[in-house]
């Protein structure tokens, strides 16, 4: 053996196998030899295995697999269950399941139930039988009845899929309309019996039961999320279609309505807090806080989050003398909260805190696991060399999704009361539009009196958070699991203007847009332009928050077909990288799409696949020009025929724009650009 031996890693990532329809990725693993006599000799012996992953394959090849001797892999059929339609529908998978005749001869003997196919179509059955809710027909459970009835050694599983039709179908009759789209706020279940003129107020309510009011309305509505529904290739088309995730809507709806009715408690005029004294107006404060204190005690961090982005938005931040009025015990909690909350800790507080739910329920905030499986479904491509379905992709997106089943599983722990009159407040509440809120808000405390310096709670806070923002967190970078998305609930409108805690750190508009409304005179300042990390918030029109990117999420073998690297936001690693692109016309909030930049694409690609994610299909490349956003108010024109790869500047943001052409002018070929005057040149 000797010393050489000994310093060997324990697995080595070999390379890649291809064959026909299919690339394994190959895995050497050192494992000791059991030694069934007393050794002779003080050496430790050591055997090779060869381990082989599907990395890339045809459909076809992706369900053979299944019946593989050599696939090792004991989560392969829920990887394939969880994300089967990003590739392919319900049907055609059950059409490819049975007209193999490997598993057909497969169920002709004596242990047919221990075959691939009945432990596939058992799990499908127990853990994934939302696919098969397609109201009103049903098609693809009918497809499966259909195809089970023909194998007699089926029938068992036969039964219990004929029994999941009818369950379906009266609940269909019961109800008028899809069951899968969520309409009623979860609330409105606890309100209806209680009368509007004997509604309390909110400060009679026990804080611990407003907790758990809030924690029992969030899990009812977390555990039916669908996972697959929080895929990046289904969340990025909700612009199209917002049926295709009512479950993640519901969750983002309920997300909002808590954090508008902190901030209409303390704005709107039938509030007692707005014609109370700022004295009275910071207790309603310091119960929110104790509030998000209770449901941090409970792991609701969807409404802990919510509280919170409420607290840190522009209306509530700027009433510097009501946050005067607060108790040094209750800023020092909500500091705390912020801290430990923070946009840049996001991920690290659902590894460190989201996942322990050993004992109790906990309910996580959803809006981190939407960031991440948005930016992994935009860095990583869809098919490989060949067109072949990138598997890898899918397992990378899996662990997320099994990070959600495992606290969906949690929430079942949850034994939680009813409070209806609390139920009944919160349902009585006004929504409150942005500029509502700020008028209010205004009216409370004029800006004149409205200084960020002299703010509730203290300065040192928020000059720690821009400082991380521009340095880098140096704790998050040494932890191997840090993956930097933001939190804060804010809407786009308030990024370029908004001076609140959370707008200075990052924003996630895209994905948990929320109440909030600009206040010019406590602007702050943006980030420096040169950041160089990663910045997993695909649609932030804010600055970029950095962090240290994941190792787990890198492959090491350069002869993978994946990347050796995920692709950065503001750094170009293995010629590629992650930039965003606005559409200038466009009147979506100013908001920014992620797309995977290449050192292959040109501008006239970069330009159509930005339109793609926009989702304007119905309009031409060549209507647009691209212009990189740089530094002090100045611009870059990518000319026409550019490699944006290598024409774009790199010390600057990765933020582009669509320019729509005067009209009656198509584009015309760039010969030089001036970036001291910000303008094109021919």
């Amino acid at each position: 053996m000797g010393k050489w031996e000994l310093t060997m890693e324990p697995v080595q990532e070999w390379g890649e196998e291809h064959e026909d329809g299919a690339v394994f990725g190959i895995t050497l693993r050192r494992e000791p030899v059991l030694q069934s006599a007393e050794p002779t000799e003080a050496f430790v012996q050591y055997r090779t295995c060869k381990v082989r992953r599907l990395k890339a394959a045809t459909l076809d090849r992706l369900v053979s697999h299944l019946q593989d001797p050599c696939c090792q892999e004991q989560d392969y059929g829920r990887i394939l269950l969880s994300t089967y339609h990003t590739f392919t529908s319900s049907n055609k998978l059950i059409e490819v399941l049975f007209q193999r005749d490997s598993f057909a001869s497969s169920l002709d003997s004596t242990s047919y139930s221990d075959s691939s196919l009945w432990t596939l179509l058992q799990m499908w059955l127990d853990e994934y039988s939302d696919d098969f809710r397609d109201p009103p027909m049903h098609s693809s459970l009918r497809l499966m009845c259909l195809q089970l009835s023909g194998h007699p050694f089926l029938f068992p599983l036969a039964k219990h899929y004929e029994a999941l039709l009818k369950k379906f179908q009266t609940e269909d009759i019961v109800a008028d309309c899809p069951v899968d789209y969520i309409e009623e706020p979860a609330l409105n279940k606890e309100a209806k019996d209680v009368e509007s003129d004997n509604l309390a107020d909110f400060m009679d309510f026990s804080i611990t039961d407003v907790a758990e009011q809030l924690t029992r309305m969030d899990t009812d509505l977390f555990m039916m999320v669908v996972p697959f529904q929080c895929l990046g290739c289904v969340w990025s088309q909700r612009d199209k279609n917002e049926n295709l995730s009512p479950t993640v809507w519901a969750t983002i709806t309920q997300f909002n309505a808590v954090t508008n009715w902190v901030i209409t408690s303390l704005l709107h005029p039938s509030s007692s807090a707005s014609s109370s004294t700022t004295t009275e107006r910071a207790k309603v404060i310091e119960k929110w806080v104790w509030v998000a204190q209770g449901c941090r005690e409970l792991k609701n961090f969807s409404s802990l989050k919510a509280i919170l982005s409420a607290l840190q938005s522009n209306p509530i931040y700027r009433l510097r003398k009501t946050w005067s009025a607060v108790s040094r015990e209750a800023v020092s909690v909500f500091e705390n909260l912020s801290k430990t909350f923070a946009d840049e800790n996001c991920v690290l507080t659902s590894r460190e805190i989201f996942v322990d739910s050993s004992v109790g329920g906990t309910v996580p905030y959803l809006g981190t696991y939407l960031t991440v499986l948005n930016m992994l479904d935009t860095a990583l491509p869809d098919t490989v060399e060949g067109g072949l379905i990138n598997f890898e992709k899918r397992r990378r997106e899996f662990e997320i999704l099994r990070q959600i089943r495992q606290l969906q599983a949690s929430c079942s722990q949850y034994v939680l009361p009813r409070h209806p009159q609390i139920a009944a407040w919160l349902q009585s509440q006004k929504r409150l539009s942005d500029q509502e809120s700020y008028e209010l808000s205004r009216q409370l405390e004029t800006p004149h009196d409205t200084s960020p310096s002299s703010s509730g709670w203290s300065h040192q806070t928020l000059t720690k958070k821009l400082s991380s923002l521009l340095s880098g967190n140096e704790g998050s970078r040494k932890n191997a699991d840090q993956i930097s998305v933001s939190s804060s609930g804010s809407s786009s409108s308030e990024i370029e203007e908004s001076p609140s805690l959370s707008s200075c750190v990052q924003n996630t508009s895209e994905v948990f847009p929320s109440s909030s409304s600009p206040d010019s005179s406590t602007m702050s300042s943006s980030p420096s332009s040169s950041q160089q990390d990663l910045n997993l918030n695909p649609s932030s029109s804010s600055s970029s928050s950095p962090a240290s990117a994941n190792p787990h999420l890198v492959s090491c073998h350069k002869r993978s077909i994946s990347m050796t690297t995920l692709p950065f936001y503001n750094r170009q690693v293995d010629d590629s990288c992650i930039i965003r692109v606005s559409v200038e016309f466009c009147d979506n909030g100013n908001m920014y799409k992620s797309i995977l930049l290449t050192s292959q694409d040109k501008t006239a690609q970069v330009i159509q696949r930005a339109l793609q994610k926009h989702n304007l299909d119905d309009v031409s490349e060549l209507d647009f020009t691209l212009v990189q956003v740089l530094a002090q108010g100045r611009e870059l024109h990518i000319p026409e025929k550019a490699n944006v790869f290598y024409a774009m500047s790199t010390s600057a943001n990765y933020d582009f724009v669509l320019r729509q052409c005067p009209k009656g002018k198509r584009k015309q070929l760039i010969r030089s650009v001036s970036l001291s005057s910000g303008r094109a040149t021919k």
